[in-house]
């Protein structure tokens, strides 16, 4: 084969010109080339394998030149001499080079961080605010990425997680312990999904055994002792605007201030005269979409003030509490105390703004009045505090009652199946004694509404 006469050139195959029907030169050897209508050349070798004559093509011309096609033909036959069928040898290789690039093309596609967006946008049908799945992305990206987030899932271990946290491990405890839940999660998920071992290198117990120390115990809200609270409400409705309101609301109600901003007309009812709002279980902290139970709140006499001003403060109407019933169906599911933007609740920072303010309105040298006992200015979720240290105080008897208004649920998964009830008979005198702690004596204007109240018992 090697002294066998070639018969093509480079000068003859450039001057071959395409016909009507395609058609073949030989350059011997079993070496073809086709030349097509289009004007198109390729490679072909003839080969007999096993007993079987077959076309290889070996590229087109003049990507593969004429020497590069020899070298192919030679190659072809000296494997078909062997028995080795070389187009089948030559599938089979494509075919690992296909799954090899496959695998690395899965394996970047399986990065910490493209697992950790798949699982976020996996869970979130799930979560109650649309917001959360935000701040995952958000923590994440700020101090999960920067070290995992190139990283195989697979691949992460102890040593990396230690090195992504090891920056707010101790300056920031809060924050720490979201990332390293985060973190947890993310590879859960992916070990679900068979896409790393079922290991939790995110363990904040074994973290600690890899050098980082304790986490530090996060501080707890600053609460107004409960014994301030009728001094403080004094000053607070001395405050123009929605946002006092709102914090009013909170504070009457123990209820979060998200779920107070988002308060809605329509989620109001006057049966018998008394005052209810039903949250949504969608709303509440903590509980799933899936999960519709609402929170009953009853709205003592203070309350409904507060939501006849706030009516006022929205419509220029002035009215009273008892016009509450016949108005709220008419508002429908408009927002109660909504921000500038009339179809958006205050921001998270309105109520917080506003004991800011009231702090900082003081004469030159005088320290915040509305502080906790470590001398911290108080935020609007340490009331749910200063409420429940009141209870403990002076009404211990209704301990249980102050949970179910706070909406704690019962840790313990039996016991929370099996007791249903929200205890609303015994919350409503609870919240009287406790708006009228805030409020001191109701207006003469709204105490004919009590009765009413009594009457959801």
């Amino acid at each position: 084969m090697a002294g066998q006469t070639k018969s093509l050139d480079v000068k003859t195959v450039d001057a071959l010109k395409p016909r009507e029907a395609t058609y073949r030169v030989s350059d011997g050897g079993g070496l073809l080339l086709e030349v097509r209508p289009t004007g198109a050349k390729v490679w072909l070798c003839r080969l007999t394998v096993n007993g079987k004559r077959r076309d290889m093509g070996l590229g087109g011309y003049p990507e593969t030149t004429l020497k590069i096609a020899r070298d192919k033909a030679l190659a072809a036959r000296r494997q078909a001499k062997e028995g080795v069928d070389p187009i089948v040898q030559r599938k089979a290789q494509a075919a690992e080079t296909k799954a090899a690039q496959g695998a690395a093309t899965e394996a970047q596609a399986r990065t910490f961080k493209a697992v950790a967006l798949i699982c976020i946008k996996a869970q979130s049908p799930g979560w109650k605010n649309g917001r959360t799945a935000d701040l995952w992305e958000t923590s994440l990206e700020r101090h999960a990425f920067p070290t995992l987030g190139a990283m195989p899932v697979a691949d992460v271990d102890r040593a990396a997680v230690l090195r992504a946290v090891d920056a707010v491990w101790t300056s920031r405890p809060a924050t720490a312990r979201k990332v390293l839940r985060r973190i947890g999660t993310v590879l859960r998920y992916a070990a679900a999904h068979g896409w790393r071992a079922n290991d939790n290198p995110a363990d904040a117990r074994m973290l600690r055994h890899a050098g980082l120390s304790a986490l530090p115990g996060g501080k707890r809200q600053p609460s107004l002792p409960w014994q301030k609270a009728p001094d403080f409400v004094r000053a607070l409705d001395l405050m123009p605007g929605l946002a006092p309101l709102a914090l009013k609301f909170c504070i009457l109600t123990t209820v979060r201030s998200g779920e107070v901003r988002g308060a809605r007309w329509s989620e109001l009812s006057f049966d018998g005269g008394a005052g209810l709002w039903s949250v949504p279980g969608e709303r509440m902290k903590g509980k799933k979409a899936a999960d519709v139970q609402s929170h009953r709140v009853p709205l003592a006499p203070a309350a409904l003030s507060v939501l006849s001003r706030a009516y006022t403060t929205a419509t220029g109407a002035e009215v009273k509490p008892s016009d509450l019933a016949r108005l709220a169906p008419l508002m429908g599911a408009t927002l109660i105390f909504p921000s500038a933007r009339r179809d958006r609740p205050l921001s998270d920072m309105a109520l917080s703004a506003v004991m800011r303010r009231m702090n900082r309105n003081q004469p030159d040298g005088a320290l915040a009045p509305w502080r906790d006992l470590d001398g911290r200015e108080a935020v609007p979720h340490g009331w749910r505090a200063t409420f429940r240290t009141w209870v403990d105080d002076t009404r211990p008897a209704d301990v249980e009652a102050a949970e179910k208004a706070l909406a704690h649920e019962d840790r313990n998964a039996v016991s929370r199946a099996y007791r249903r009830s929200d205890l609303l008979d015994l919350r409503i005198p609870l919240m009287m004694a406790w708006a009228q702690h805030c409020a001191g004596p109701v207006p003469a204007s709204v105490r004919s509404g009590d009765a009413g109240l009594t009457a959801l018992a």
